[in-house]
């Protein structure tokens, strides 16, 4: 059986050579179109792609700050309790007393202090 393609032959008459010209020249119109539509799609790609990049980058670094600026807020937090709670205990005279007594070398009349080196 003969294949469809020996039967068809191409007509060389001006008009065909010139219609086979105008489909070539339209061909590589498209052609060279569908690469500057590739070349722009992928400059853009690469343009939104490195603004990711960077705001993923300065996402990371706010975090980072974040992360610390949270664990000094705590540490401020627990001086804040511990202050809060001398200043409780500075109301009460007993250890107001133990307090003046070790830091000051506060005496009472008739008192003698004695230091002893560790």
């Amino acid at each position: 059986m003969r294949s469809r393609s020996d039967k068809i032959s191409q007509i060389n008459t001006p008009y065909a050579q010139q219609m086979t010209v105008n489909q070539q020249l339209v061909r590589r119109a498209h052609i060279k179109r569908c690469k500057r539509i590739l070349l722009i799609f992928s400059v853009v790609f690469l343009l939104l792609g490195f603004q990711i990049i960077q705001s993923k980058r300065s996402l990371a670094k706010i975090e980072a700050s974040i992360r610390t600026s949270k664990t000094q807020l705590a540490r401020q937090r627990d001086i804040g309790k511990d202050l809060k709670q001398e200043k409780k205990q500075l109301h009460n005279p007993d250890y107001l007393q133990q307090i003046i007594r070790s830091k000051y070398n506060y005496t009472k009349k008739g008192e003698t202090v004695y230091n002893l080196d560790n």
